[in-house]
């Protein structure tokens, strides 16, 4: 909100700025062609006699006289000015309310030039029909030759012809407006403002772009301004998130209050301390599994050495050296294995590792793997049954799949007693799913392991004797199956006589038509 308030309060600098701006261009435009109606804009002063009103800078380069009803001048802007217009041009001059005004049309005749003089008037019912009222034709002398317009005369001065066309020199329009005073006494004010050409319109307009830039160094001096505040809101603002980032780099957890945080950053700062907790769970969980992993290579290594020795050392008798080596063998092959299964699950988990998927008989796969499977669970005395008739297919990779199969199977009869049932089934789910299930009726997970049950290195063996398992075949099935874009779940109510069933459901794949394009 404070940042919200900076920009609007920019934003109002710069509007005011721009508008005052615009109004000294507009003023220096109009004072460099007052017209009439600026004029006017004080009509209530001149109803008082008030003419201060005109000698605003305004009207500096226009001329103004005032004129009462008996001809008397009563204001004019300067004595310079007082004669230039006298009482006797003012029915000359044309009326800005066209009362009474002229319209003067030149004319080529065989004759030679000639003017042709209208004194009009608009209809006082309508207000848009024009009257004429009197006309008059000059030659170019200005001589009259005809009409009842000024009949009492022969000819008229250039200066009175000006006056008539509303020119009073070079340089210099002319045009009069008649008003009554609060009092009722009339009042005639004569305007000879500067006469509009093109060099003196584009040097005002050069005036008024020269007002224009000198309001760039206050929009820049704003502009400085309105950044420096945003900067130091955005610090002050993130100070409490730096603070955090500190207290976490040095190891002393969260070192400030959500009152402390602005509500812009609450978000922000929510999710940092989030991901804070998750990276400090996640280094637990590493350090974790690296004791894990030392203690399982640790066990197989250290019978594997001290056998060694013994034998460097001749303390191993002969009749006794089959067994040893056969221990040493064994040992080697855990390890071995371990780190096999180390590999397979630290290469699933890089984010670079992409399977290989191909569209593929699902229930073909699982009845492969069962058969590859099968004596494994019958020389460890179980029983293995196979329910995958038909045909479902799905895109898997063939050696995640059978890997991911094989260590569930696994799983069932060596963490079980002899003994057990494991049932391996392949059906079509719910929702268009392949669903594949394996099921055993052995002991089953306990409810603090279940929940539990797919992370890495997770197992019953909490002291990790020696052939107790790593607790990594949940995590590389779990992996596995995600990687083929389906999911694992533990059932957590499975039906009797099963004590243990996982669900992988992976999605089913249509089967593509002889000579379509996916087949081409």
């Amino acid at each position: 909100m404070r940042c919200l308030t900076v920009v609007v309060a920019y934003a109002l600098v710069l509007v005011v700025l721009l508008g005052a701006l615009g109004r000294a261009g507009d003023a220096l435009l109009a004072s460099a062609f007052p017209s009439m109606e600026m004029v006017l804009e004080h009509e209530d002063a001149l109803e008082q006699d008030d003419f201060t009103v005109l000698q605003s800078d305004a009207f500096r380069n226009c001329q103004i006289i005032i004129f009462n009803d008996g001809g008397t001048r009563l204001y004019a802007t300067s004595e310079k000015v007082a004669g230039k217009v006298r009482a006797s041009d003012l029915s000359l001059i044309n009326d800005y309310d066209e009362d009474s005004f002229y319209e003067v049309f030149q004319e080529r005749t065989e004759e030679g030039l000639r003017y042709r003089v209208l004194r009009c008037s608009y209809d006082r019912y309508d207000g848009y029909s024009k009257n004429v009222d009197a006309w008059c034709v000059l030659d170019e002398d200005l001589d009259i030759l005809a009409g009842d317009l000024f009949a009492d005369r022969d000819s008229l001065t250039q200066r009175e012809f000006d006056l008539i066309k509303g020119v009073y020199d070079a340089q210099l329009t002319v045009e009069r407006y008649d008003y009554v005073t609060v009092s009722g006494a009339s009042r005639t004010l004569v305007l000879l403002a500067p006469m509009v050409s093109d060099v003196r319109y584009q040097q005002a307009l050069d005036d008024a772009g020269r007002i224009t830039l000198l309001g760039i160094p206050v929009m820049l001096v704003a502009t400085g301004i309105a950044v420096w505040l945003l900067m130091r809101l955005v610090r002050r603002a993130a100070r409490p998130l730096d603070a955090a980032i500190d207290a976490y780099r040095r190891g002393e957890g969260d070192a400030a209050t959500s009152s402390q945080v602005p509500s812009e950053l609450a978000r922000t700062y929510d999710n940092f301390v989030d991901l804070m907790d998750q990276l400090a769970e996640a280094r637990l969980e590493r350090q974790r599994i690296i004791a894990d992993v030392s203690h399982d290579l640790k066990t197989p290594l250290t019978v594997i050495r001290g056998y060694a020795q013994a034998f460097c050392e001749g303390r191993i008798p002969a009749e006794k050296a089959d067994g040893y080596h056969r221990a040493m063998y064994e040992r080697a092959s855990a390890a071995g294995d371990l780190i096999d299964t180390l590999f397979s699950f630290a290469t699933m988990e890089h984010p670079d590792y992409e399977p290989h998927l191909v569209p593929a008989d699902v229930c073909s796969l699982v009845r492969s793997v069962a058969d590859d499977a099968a004596p494994a669970v019958e020389q460890a005395g179980c029983t293995l049954e196979v329910a995958a008739a038909g045909e479902l297919r799905a895109l898997v990779d063939n050696q995640l799949f059978r890997r991911m199969l094989v260590n569930l199977i696994d799983n069932a009869w060596s963490h079980n007693e002899p003994g057990i049932r494991i049932r391996v089934a392949c059906e079509q789910g719910e929702g268009g799913h392949v669903e594949v299930t394996v099921a055993d009726t052995g002991q089953g997970f306990s409810p603090e392991l279940a929940a539990r049950a797919f992370e890495p290195f997770v197992t019953e063996n909490t002291a990790r004797a020696a052939g107790g398992g790593t607790g990594l075949g949940l995590s590389i099935a779990r992996r596995a199956v995600e990687l083929m874009g389906g999911c694992i779940r533990l059932d957590d109510g499975p039906a009797s006589p099963w004590s243990t069933v996982l669900v992988i459901t992976l999605p089913l794949h249509a089967k593509e038509e002889k000579g379509s394009p996916a087949a081409s």
